[in-house]
């Protein structure tokens, strides 16, 4: 055994150096410490083996549950996407079953059917002044093409005419009128009304009232009438009056003054215009005319003047068919008129009439 120290030679089984006195080891505890080496090191290498195992094992883990995350996370988008796409698409198909559905009014333009549109869009052509009250309209249900006014359509119309109506003030908006169902409308500025004019929304007879008359008018007895833009009457304003048949106007007084001075003489002569001027207007629509003026003063002289009684209820029916374009309608005089002439008073019977043909002139 050598020291380790100083090399010296010692005997095998000494314990200590005999110069340095350094202890020694036997060669059994030498094998021993190298065991315990041994049996470390390979617990180390097991130890690290085990670790990158079980790393290799936690790592397969964790992609393995990264993967299944990322696939139930794929399907749950998916599914969510498929579900969202499904909804929005009947979604849009009921908004457009709804729409076209909703889409039912038609009207009439340049005498052609356009539409179909929905209640809203009804609204909006009717706010753009587009369609009017009296433009033709019609939706399923119909029997025939009506006036917009006369339609469910009118309260959107009737709505317009209000938004209007606030849109002046109060000391320009003074007319006011009464529409088909006896309604009082307004008030309106007097361009107002004569746009309602143009459109046939007012006609002739319409009544008419503004601030300082006494009572409600006739439209055709109003200076909106005596209007500078509307000299010439209301076929100015009408739509479509563009074949007015023009019959004579007479000065009733005139006519009156003339019959007494003739002794009857010329009234005979006034039944004689008068029952021409009937029948001219009825000619010029292809009605049913009455009898010639000149068979009809023929019989008027041989009955006596009896047959004045038939003539004047005949002539009051003939005038109350024609109808206008711009909505002026006839009242039926033809009982009155022959009434009087029962009591000897025909020639207030022929100014009745006179009366009658003298606005037709002026305002149909």
């Amino acid at each position: 055994m050598i020291c380790p120290k100083c090399q010296k030679e010692l005997p095998e089984d000494a314990k200590f150096c005999l110069e340095c006195g350094t202890p020694l080891e036997s060669k059994e505890s030498e094998l021993e410490n190298n065991e315990v080496k041994e049996i470390k090191e390979e617990v180390v290498q097991e130890t690290v083996t085990d670790e990158s195992e079980t790393q290799e094992v936690t790592e397969d883990e964790t992609e393995t549950q990264d993967e299944v995350e990322d696939d139930s996370k794929s399907l749950e988008e998916t599914s969510e996407e498929e579900t969202v796409e499904e909804i929005q698409e009947e979604t849009e198909e009921t908004n457009e079953e709804d729409v076209h559905s909703n889409k039912i009014w038609y009207y009439v333009s340049n005498n052609q059917s356009v539409g179909p549109f929905s209640v809203e869009e009804m609204e909006d052509l009717i706010e753009n002044k587009t369609i009017y009250g009296n433009t033709y309209v019609w939706k399923s249900g119909l029997k025939d093409w009506i006036y917009l006014k006369n339609s469910d359509l009118a309260t959107y119309l009737q709505k317009e005419e209000t938004n209007a109506k606030t849109e002046t003030t109060s000391e320009d908006a003074s007319w006011f009128y009464v529409n088909s169902s006896n309604q009082q409308m307004g008030p309106y500025t007097e361009e107002e009304m004569v746009q309602f004019i143009k459109e046939g929304i007012i006609t002739a007879n319409t009544y008419v009232w503004r601030s300082g008359m006494m009572d409600w008018i006739h439209c055709k007895d109003s200076t909106l009438f005596d209007r500078p833009s509307g000299a010439g009457g209301f076929n100015n304003y009408a739509n479509g009056n563009t074949n007015k048949i023009f019959i004579e106007t007479r000065s009733i007084p005139v006519c009156i003054i003339l019959s007494i001075v003739t002794c009857g003489i010329y009234n005979l002569y006034w039944i004689y215009r008068l029952a021409k001027d009937v029948n001219t207007l009825n000619a010029a629509q292809q009605k049913p005319t009455g009898q010639d003026a000149g068979m009809v003063i023929l019989l008027y002289i041989i009955t006596c003047g009896l047959y004045g009684i038939y003539f004047y209820w005949k002539v009051g029916k003939l005038v109350k068919q024609l109808q206008f374009d711009n909505g002026y309608y006839v009242e039926d005089n033809s009982l009155v008129m022959m009434l009087l002439c029962i009591f000897g008073l025909g020639l207030i019977s022929n100014c009745i009439l006179q009366s009658t043909l003298n606005d037709i002139q002026r305002y149909a």
